[in-house]
């Protein structure tokens, strides 16, 4: 299956293109926005990497106030380097920030590199939407400040936890990776804990480890004969989830969630694996250390073994399947220019007057980016992605509307 396919365009059509982007993108801003709700981190000195703190924070919402005492830490990675850092949070009892569900676990991201603030969410509320067993995690905006010292826009998020996805804690296979390396044919050779190769957040890895049942899903994907891995396979993980997940990668064009960026989770003893997405900023015409990529860099899909073994079945019929899948999705209106272009006009209303304010803490030609792109350039850009990605991949699936 070709995934890297580029088509070019004549210089007049894009240059036309972009007229007409621009165009959509002034009709539907909503250049007064709106007032988010607040959170202030009140903590004495400096924040730390390793472990959670005591903090409190005042969260304001409609005309109130509440002091919530919690502990907060800095979280990232490759991102750690840019200056607006993203925190994890966790407070001392659940709470509803945001309108989001009650929760004692929120992630703070600083969602620096995405100039447009939406691809995370996008990605997330579109993965949500394909599907009704679909996880992602549930995500917002607020404006977040730091001893009453603004900070900017974030993007407030779940963590993806054991209950948000409803595993059956009480079942001894009920269990939750957070980015584990198991499609990888070598292990590598600097996991994030050596003490816990395979990330395992449900249950804690020094109550119950799941270690040996994570490898014996991964002999299947990398031992078995064609034979086996297509008997057994679809008791292992959830092949339509699989299927969803697989295409979000493609539209989005998101490398990096190839091999990394998800959750993997198993219910209970009578249910196979499914994923869950998590970060999803390298997408919709960008790396995520936001470097353009118009489809101009192969994604490299065939990395994952799991997706080669799938493709090259024979009795599992997965590339008709993806087909298929891929047509639903077209006919259903959620893969396309129109979902897209309503999501971005609804974001746009409700975070335009943050991303100024917080364009004016951190400026957009920081050394960070690969250009000088202002709010209004990058979302013609994530539209214009949109149309071509749509077009090629149509193609490659021999869509017809």
């Amino acid at each position: 299956m070709k995934t890297n396919i580029f088509i070019p365009t004549m210089h007049s059509k894009l240059h036309t293109l972009n007229i007409l982007l621009a165009v959509v993108i002034t009709l539907v801003s909503c250049n007064d926005g709106v007032d988010l709700h607040e959170i202030d981190i009140i903590k004495q000195g400096e924040f730390s990497w390793e472990q959670k703190e005591e903090c409190s924070i005042i969260y304001t919402y409609d005309g109130q106030s509440v002091d919530i005492p919690a502990t907060i830490k800095y979280r990232g990675g490759h991102s750690a380097r840019y200056e607006k850092h993203s925190f994890s949070l966790e407070l001392v009892t659940k709470y509803q920030l945001a309108g989001l569900p009650k929760d004692d676990d929120w992630i703070l991201n600083a969602n620096y590199i995405d100039k447009t603030f939406m691809r995370h969410k996008i990605s997330y509320d579109l993965y949500c939407d394909m599907n009704e067993k679909n996880i992602a995690a549930a995500s917002d905006y607020v404006n977040v400040s730091i001893n009453s010292e603004p900070q900017g826009l974030y993007l407030i998020t779940e963590e993806v936890n054991g209950g948000q996805v409803n595993l059956n804690k009480k079942d001894s296979l009920a269990m939750i990776f957070k980015d584990p390396p198991f499609l990888f044919e070598s292990r590598i050779g600097n996991p994030q804990d050596s003490s816990n190769y395979y990330q395992q957040k449900f249950p804690k890895i020094h109550k119950s480890d799941q270690t040996v049942y994570i490898e014996a899903f991964r002999s299947v994907i990398f031992d078995t004969s064609d034979a086996v891995f297509d008997s057994e396979i679809g008791s292992w993980i959830d092949i339509e989830n699989v299927i969803d997940w697989h295409l979000l990668l493609l539209y989005s064009y998101n490398a990096d969630g190839i091999m990394k960026n998800f959750y993997l989770y198993k219910l209970d003893t009578h249910t196979p694996f499914r994923i869950a997405i998590w970060d999803y900023d390298h997408s919709f015409g960008r790396d995520g250390d936001n470097e353009m990529n118009m489809m101009d860099r192969s994604m490299r899909i065939e990395r994952s073994k799991l997706f080669n073994r799938l493709l090259a079945s024979e009795s599992l019929d997965y590339m008709d399947k993806l087909k298929r899948r891929w047509a639903q999705l077209r006919s259903s209106g959620l893969f396309s220019e129109n979902y897209m272009k309503s999501r971005v006009s609804k974001i746009d209303k409700k975070i335009y007057k943050s991303v100024q304010r917080n364009a004016e803490i951190w400026p957009l030609n920081s050394k960070w980016y690969y250009d000088e792109n202002t709010y209004e350039e990058e979302k013609i850009l994530f539209l214009k992605f949109v149309k071509m990605r749509l077009e090629v991949l149509d193609e490659e699936f021999d869509y017809r509307k």
